[in-house]
């Protein structure tokens, strides 16, 4: 992942609620060299800056199958 560019800003949007990246089946996370957190979206194969997994979504946003199966209860 640390090969991996930055989403642009403009594939982005702000939002409030539940549906956010790191909501997102779509979202990943991993450690870099230095053991400093990397977010990131598999799907469009880039890293999120730092915070945005937070206060961001995109149109690609897709619930995670642990909620469809059951298997997070606290999520629902």
């Amino acid at each position: 992942m640390e090969e991996w560019s930055f989403v642009d800003e403009r594939e982005l949007q702000g939002w409030k609620g539940a549906c956010l990246c790191i909501t997102c089946q779509h979202f990943a996370y991993g450690v870099d060299q230095h053991c400093r957190t990397i977010l990131g979206c598999n799907v469009r194969q880039k890293q999120l800056p730092q915070g945005d997994h937070l206060t961001k979504k995109c149109k690609l946003w897709a619930p995670t199958w642990q909620k469809e199966m059951g298997w997070a209860p606290e999520a629902g």
